[in-house]
């Protein structure tokens, strides 16, 4: 019998990956979509692609809401997004764990319906790795103090941990016509808050995230407590660009610049950790695309998919 899987965000980049990934194995999982509204348009394009999935709406603020959405579940797929706008003005105001508190709710509210399996969409910590001059990336600090959360709990609840690159599609949200390009050219400026030459990891969000959930899934006793990291290369942000303008022969630059709406101390903090040290330096940890059933979508397959992008 298929065992139930509730995936938390199952409308967002990493959610709606999970809920791609498993809903193409039926025989193995039963995809519970958990999203705080179920009559959102997201959600209604999302039971086009997959009619199988079950929609049930909870907040996790609310206890009791995830304790409702997680009966009769197996196994949890959880993510917490610290850029929601409910997270960071907690933060702002001095609430350094509210993104934490979330993931707790989660863990405790598995724990409490006999869930088995918990599987959590982590970040390793700046200050583990670089030293207290990153207390201030809160961000992944509150990621990893979820993930040591879930590693306390072990006698009562699996954990399994995906450490994601930067997403490829992170590129896209900041692109913008190239004023600088004259006689009528068209060109686009990609501006992205990491410096041209920074190498990093980099993955496909939409299709991967999932994929690599589905190899923690396929070897419990090998993965348990374990670090898969989603990531399909690491490349450069200007690599990145040049890729774009080869697939789609548009020309394009890429500019090391703010991004207003993340332009903020705590995230800065976590980019210059990254700058400095990389992503994903955990040391116990299986690259999942060598382990999953298909290929990670590569930097010009990813182009190839978003051919016809342009900004608006």
């Amino acid at each position: 019998m298929p065992e139930i899987v509730a995936v938390i965000g199952a409308t967002g980049f990493q959610g709606s990956s999970v809920v791609k990934a498993l809903s193409s194995l039926p025989n193995q999982y039963t995809v519970r979509g958990v999203t705080r509204s179920t009559t959102s348009a997201r959600v209604s394009e999302l039971k086009a692609l997959y009619p199988s999935v079950q929609w049930v709406a909870a907040d996790l603020n609310n206890p009791a809401s995830l304790r409702e959405a997680f009966r009769g579940v197996d196994i949890v797929f959880g993510n917490t997004n610290y850029l929601q706008p409910d997270i960071m003005n907690k933060i702002d105001a001095g609430d350094l764990d509210a993104e934490f508190r979330q993931g707790q709710n989660m863990v405790d509210a598995a724990i409490a319906e006999g869930v088995k399996h918990f599987v959590y969409s982590s970040l390793e910590s700046p200050t583990k790795v670089g030293g207290p001059e990153y207390s201030g990336a809160h961000e992944p600090e509150g990621k990893y103090k979820i993930e040591q959360y879930i590693r306390s709990n072990k006698d009562r609840i699996a954990g399994y941990f995906i450490y994601a690159g930067f997403y490829f599609q992170n590129l896209l949200l900041s692109a913008q016509w190239d004023n600088s390009v004259g006689n009528g050219k068209e060109a686009i400026v990609f501006t992205y808050p990491l410096p041209a030459d920074a190498t990093l990891p980099y993955v496909d969000i939409e299709e991967d995230l999932g994929a690599a959930v589905a190899v923690a899934l396929s070897n419990r006793s090998e993965y348990s407590g374990k670090v898969l990291a989603a990531v399909e290369g690491y490349y450069t942000g200007e690599e990145i660009v040049r890729a774009f303008a080869r697939i789609t022969g548009v020309p394009a630059r890429y500019q090391y610049g703010v991004i207003p709406e993340i332009d903020r101390s705590d995230i800065n903090a976590m980019l210059n950790f990254y700058v400095k040290f990389g992503a994903i330096t955990e040391h116990d940890w299986t690259i999942a695309k060598t382990k999953a059933s298909r290929p990670f979508t590569t930097l010009d397959g990813f182009w190839t998919k978003y051919s016809t992008f342009r900004p608006e």
